[in-house]
């Protein structure tokens, strides 16, 4: 499936404007005016337009960038997961008739208004951090997209806002050795019980 791999999106003088690429393109990101968005802009307002992106992403049409809609996306798996269940789209094995009902539960007022709540949501200022012990030093965990590499300066530690969401960075067979920890600038970190 093709996607969009986002750099930023920009909202000015009733356009939107996209910097990306297709996954499926070795050429540099460019700027390109997404008229479809624009159009939603135009006759349904700011709001509309961004619950629009916000689905994009949570279809997994736009991915990456460090924006609004991608920490909305966190807000809605964990903190609204529950709630979230009734409208995933990627339910598989599911019977036509239940596909259906699914199918028409997103295109309601009711998706629009819970990815709205999603996008209002203040993440907490709390971030968390993935240690493990080496030899009696704690260090900590820089996630990258393919790997996990270790600092001893917690400050140069991938910080994350959630606690389920640094437990999801855990591979499963270090599950028993690598703790998710409170991050605290000046050593105040408590542990977070596993």
């Amino acid at each position: 499936m093709s996607y969009e791999k986002i750099k930023t999106i920009r909202i000015k003088n009733e356009r939107v404007f996209v910097t990306s690429h297709s996954n499926n393109d070795t050429a540099s990101p460019h700027e390109w005016e997404c008229t479809s968005l624009t159009r939603i802009l135009v006759e349904d307002g700011l709001r509309a337009v961004e619950i629009e992106l916000l689905k994009l992403y949570e279809e997994g049409t736009f991915q990456g960038g460090a924006n609004k809609y991608t920490k909305a996306l966190k807000v809605l798996r964990y903190v609204y997961g529950e709630e979230y269940k009734k409208f995933m789209w990627n339910v598989w094995n599911e019977p036509d008739e239940q596909r259906k009902v699914r199918d028409d539960l997103r295109k309601s007022q009711e998706f629009k208004n819970f990815l709205s709540k999603c996008l209002d949501y203040k993440i907490p200022k709390q971030k968390f951090v993935i240690t493990k012990d080496n030899y009696g030093e704690e260090i900590y965990a820089r996630s990258c997209p393919t790997s996990t590499k270790w600092t001893r300066y917690e400050n140069k530690a991938t910080k994350f806002d959630f606690e389920a969401e640094a437990r999801d960075h855990i591979y499963e067979a270090y599950k028993d050795a690598w703790k998710v920890k409170e991050y605290a600038p000046e050593d105040k970190c408590k542990e977070v019980i596993n």
